[in-house]
């Protein structure tokens, strides 16, 4: 048993890294996923807006012709304001759009920097480890004498 102590106190921190690198890859593709659920509901989004633009104006040209003053002003009007809002709406959710492609960015920048910071932190442990099974010291020694 004595022999394979070395042998583990290397592998460890190995099959350490290795699942921390696993980790990693892990969150950055939950967050991609995160990012396409995101596309998704902004495309319905964009389709229930035009719909409902759609309603309102079919709803608008069917009055106007109802009461005879398909051509007036009241209904160039209101076609205009359903128009304008369809944009309001549409600008809104491509900015949303944009703050959760932002968003996404930021969390496989996390993800990316927390699963180095384990990694390095964990060669840091495999190389001090070897350094003190090989000399006898303490890696910190180094900075005492």
């Amino acid at each position: 048993m004595p022999q394979a102590l070395p042998f583990l106190a290397v592998a460890a921190p190995i099959a350490s890294i290795v699942s921390s690198v696993k980790a990693g890859k892990e969150a950055r593709e939950q967050a991609r996923a995160e990012q396409r659920r995101a596309d998704i509901q902004n495309v319905r989004s964009v389709r229930q807006s035009i719909r409902e633009a759609r309603l309102a104006q079919a709803s608008l040209v069917s009055q106007g012709a109802v009461s005879g003053a398909l051509m007036g002003s009241g209904v160039a009007g209101g076609l205009s304001s359903v128009a304008s809002q369809l944009g309001g709406n549409l600008n809104y959710i491509s900015q949303i759009a944009e703050e959760n492609t932002n968003i996404f960015n930021a969390q496989i920048a996390g993800a990316r920097a927390a699963s180095n910071a384990t990694i390095f932190g964990q060669v840091g442990q495999l190389a001090g480890g070897i350094y003190k099974e090989k000399t006898g010291k303490s890696p910190f020694s180094v900075f005492t004498s």
